[in-house]
């Protein structure tokens, strides 16, 4: 497997061994009801103040393996941040990191090689604390996103890689480059290959027609993929017969494995160009899901416009795969500044994620019970999402954020 080098990568590979165990101290909790008190809530969410690194380390005896799901928003690393680990680290805390972890060497570091020094280690203390089924999600730009990608490889396995989706951030684009940039990206992997990620609510509306069970959309049952035909499953090649006499209000007919006089119309598996394609369910799947006595048989036919005949498989999924491009309205980054400036925080944070994005990330990687993190925590978003979500659906997932002093 190919792996990136970088100057002080060998002083940092390791180093989060080196980090010391620092014990968290409580200082105020929150209800809704008291607001902020003295005395410990013991609500299972915390918002920790401090470095990261530190923070993360401190983690370990009460969470290690036990995370569902992270989702961190690192600095992107454009080169124009005031974060600092950029170009001219003036911090002395970091320079004091730098030198004492990677000695000479920092002085020559580049931006990049700084900003994977700074997230290596985090990483992979991250990797200690997720549990074996559960997720993390990166939010980043191309700044970072392919040297990211690498070091993810090396921490949590190839194998493990999901996906990289990419966000509409800006609709209009970024319009000072050459090439107007209007998306980031939402890297995601899994712990182990045990990890399962959930399928997302259908949009209201995807269902097009209803039957006495419900509301249904179509499926085909001719297989669409050139791959499969008569001439490699001939065993799902048939003939299914359709009654036109008996359509409903939707234009669907009742079908029959079987000829008879009320089904005589004879329809085989053929594609647009009428070459000899093959079901997707056998003969003996057809017959199951077959009842012509009342309207809740799962497959029915309908005309097509060119008079032929298709047969379709009704379907009441209410759940979808997430797909690798999400442009929602409520995913885009301007909602998440519109929601702070209503609570009059729209200059306390630069580039708030919103909360439908992270909303959209637990509801693929958690469960009504789940613990999750997020150690880059800036406006609380994460937080948020969590309290939102659990209000929506009645969960009661606990949020562990740190706000860094860096």
């Amino acid at each position: 497997m190919p792996t990136l080098n970088w100057i002080g990568k060998e002083k940092v590979i390791n180093h989060h061994r080196d980090v010391p165990f620092k014990i968290l101290e409580h200082k105020y909790g929150f209800t809704s009801d008291a607001g902020d008190q003295e005395e410990a809530v013991n609500d299972g969410n915390m918002i920790i103040h401090g470095d990261n690194l530190e923070a993360l380390k401190s983690l370990l005896p009460q969470y290690e393996g036990k995370i569902n799901c992270i989702y961190i928003d690192p600095p992107y690393n454009t080169g124009n941040e005031s974060w600092v680990y950029n170009d001219n680290v003036n911090h002395p805390k970091i320079k004091k990191w730098l030198g004492e972890v990677v000695g000479k060497e920092g002085e020559d570091l580049s931006r990049h090689d700084k900003w994977l020094c700074m997230m290596y280690p985090r990483l992979k203390l991250l990797h200690k604390l997720i549990i074996p089924t559960g997720f993390i999600f990166i939010s980043l730009d191309d700044n970072e996103i392919f040297n990211l990608k690498f070091i993810l490889d090396e921490i949590f396995g190839a194998n493990n890689f999901q996906a990289i989706i990419s966000i509409q951030s800006n609709k209009r684009g970024h319009t000072y480059k050459q090439i107007a940039k209007t998306h980031e990206y939402l890297i995601c992997y899994s712990k182990t290959d045990k990890g399962k990620i959930n399928e997302l609510p259908q949009e209201v509306g995807n269902f097009q027609f209803s039957d006495n069970i419900g509301e249904f959309s179509i499926r085909e049952l001719r297989n669409r993929n050139p791959k499969f035909g008569r001439f490699n499953r001939p065993n799902l090649y048939y003939p299914i017969y359709i009654n036109p006499n008996l359509i409903d209000d939707s234009g669907f007919c009742p079908i029959s494995l079987i000829k008879s006089e009320q089904f005589a119309v004879e329809v085989f598996p053929l594609n647009s160009k009428s070459e000899e394609s093959c079901w997707r369910w056998g003969k003996d799947k057809v017959k199951k899901n077959v009842n012509n006595e009342t309207d809740t048989s799962v497959l029915i036919g309908k005309q097509k416009q060119d008079d032929s005949y298709g047969i379709y498989e009704k379907y009441r999924k209410a759940t979808v795969k997430a797909k690798t491009i999400w442009d929602d309205t409520e995913v885009i980054s301007e909602q998440g500044t519109s929601l702070l400036r209503k609570l009059d925080l729209g200059n306390q944070f630069q580039f708030p994620k919103p909360i439908g994005l992270i909303e959209k990330v637990l509801l693929l990687s958690t469960n009504k019970d789940s613990i999750v993190l997020d150690s880059f925590s800036g406006s609380a978003t994460t937080a948020h999402a969590v309290l939102s979500l659990n209000n929506k659906d009645g969960g009661n997932r606990k949020f562990v954020t740190n706000q860094s002093l860096l």
